[in-house]
């Protein structure tokens, strides 16, 4: 048995809500259930979305929360005056907003995939940077200083620490 308008406005205005989120009916009956603290079938969203379904205060104030809505125009729909014309005229203002509304979300997400595209080149120029920054700190520890093999190569051919010969002072070369 079907409610009254208020119903059928109450689910068409979950149902758009959930759709906004990407959420499926499984996905918001169990966000419910959480909220609720009770099992929540999903065919409740079903029926509460084609307004089949008397919803209890505590769940239209549940969904209004999970849904970011606000609770008087769920439980007061607009009610519609002025002449058939003017609500035309009205119509064809929404249409425009809602033209506007698209091209503004084609353009962000444009927008936002230009910058995930920079982001991620960031991101691999910094991986590339970490990685040849440590293979340069794990040879400088491994390989010795210039200093080091100076020292190393004096000693293996017989020199002073100086670079002079045994017995031999800087002065006399």
């Amino acid at each position: 048995m079907k409610i009254d308008g208020v119903g059928e406005s109450f689910g068409a205005l979950v149902r758009a809500a959930r759709e906004n989120r990407q959420w499926t009916q499984a996905d918001l009956a169990k966000r419910l259930a959480e909220l609720l603290g009770k099992d929540v079938n999903p065919l409740v969203i079903t029926r509460i979305e084609s307004g089949k379904r008397p919803v209890p205060l505590a769940e239209v104030a549940a969904l209004a929360q999970l849904l970011n809505l606000s609770l008087d125009p769920l439980i007061n729909p607009t009610r519609l005056r002025g002449s058939a014309d003017e609500l035309r005229q009205r119509a064809v203002e929404i249409r425009a907003e809602i033209d506007e509304g698209h091209q503004q979300e084609a353009q962000l997400t444009a927008s936002l995939a230009s910058v995930n595209q920079q982001l991620l080149r960031a991101r691999a120029r910094k991986d590339e940077l970490e990685r040849e920054l440590q293979a340069i700190e794990q040879a400088a520890r491994v390989r010795p200083s210039s200093a080091e093999e100076l020292s190393i190569f004096r000693r293996s051919v017989g020199l002073n620490e100086d670079g002079t010969l045994p017995g031999q002072s800087e002065g006399d070369g």
